[in-house]
């Protein structure tokens, strides 16, 4: 109960930290070169957020009643915290706390899904567009060189569209790549199964 109660209450600062962070780390990609001023306070920046993304972890697992259980159940929160890519993504978990706060109902909970899923999306274009276009800017042989090269490549990859004219031509980049199209196939399915829970709810709700 009171891991619950703190989740609730560090929802919205979880979300501005989200993308705040989201901020800092792409800033400097995408607008390179940038002074060496700018560029040290967004490392400064993603640091402390970092830190302090940790200690929320830290905290929540200190609150669980079941230590076991809850490592099981937030391995994604164990990823955000190891791995910086993932960071700006808890702004999704920040998401379906304040929408489940304000949802009256399981069926509101599920009309919102798509909302959710498509703010994540945005946060995965523009995070992985950042990603691969710092690995692949000069890369002998690549074909991402810009941001709107690594935006239009990040839409095309997590809407599973698959255009061809922009792809990874490293390793790193290739890693990037498939963590995005892993990505986008659960968001599409995601979706088709919130369209059609949202679909059959009246009946079941009729029959019931």
């Amino acid at each position: 109960m009171r891991l619950a109660k703190w989740q609730k209450k560090t929802a919205l600062p979880t979300l501005v930290l989200s993308l705040l962070y989201t901020a800092t780390y792409a800033y400097p990609i995408y607008f390179y070169p940038v002074s060496y001023t700018v560029s040290r306070l967004c490392d400064y920046m993603n640091y402390f957020i970092w830190a302090i993304f940790v200690a929320d972890y830290i905290i929540q697992f200190s609150l669980a009643s079941s230590k076991s259980k809850f490592i099981r159940k937030n391995l994604f929160d164990l990823f955000v915290v190891a791995l910086p890519f993932f960071r700006p993504i808890r702004a999704l978990r920040a998401l379906v706390f304040t929408t489940r706060a304000g949802a009256r109902s399981k069926k509101a909970l599920i009309r919102s899904l798509p909302l959710l899923i498509s703010a994540t999306a945005i946060l995965m274009i523009i995070i992985m567009g950042a990603a691969i276009l710092d690995i692949e800017r000069f890369a002998p042989g690549s074909n991402i060189k810009t941001p709107a090269d690594a935006l239009w490549w990040g839409l095309v990859t997590v809407t599973t569209i698959g255009y061809g004219d922009r792809y990874p031509v490293t390793a790193e980049g290739r890693l990037v790549a498939g963590i995005l199209i892993i990505f986008g196939v659960a968001m599409i399915s995601t979706l088709t199964a919130s369209f059609a829970a949202w679909i059959l709810a009246p009946e079941a709700e009729t029959s019931s």
